[in-house]
């Protein structure tokens, strides 16, 4: 269920609160947790984040939390450029 089909629920407060803090600890993820995901170094995942190629869900003052299912749905391409590049 995403942010905004919570907010949209008819649940209570209390109830909305409890999913959307669920969501963030199902959803979201740290750097390091996105770089053994993708099986790449910090260095790599920060130039993917600069290349716009991985948009960070939350990014203030170094702490940066990713959506999991972008770093899922980016794996196969960084798997294609590893296997390009690893000839």
């Amino acid at each position: 269920m995403s942010i905004k089909k919570i907010l949209e629920s008819t649940k209570s407060i209390n109830e909305k609160e409890q999913e959307i803090e669920s969501y963030y600890q199902s959803e979201l993820i740290t750097r390091s947790e996105a770089s053994q995901l993708l099986d790449v170094t910090p260095q790599s995942l920060d130039r993917y984040l600069k290349q716009n190629k991985l948009v960070p869900f939350i990014n203030k003052n170094r702490n940066i939390l990713l959506k999991k299912t972008d770093v899922l749905a980016f794996k196969p391409e960084v798997d294609l450029m590893k296997k390009t590049f690893n000839k």
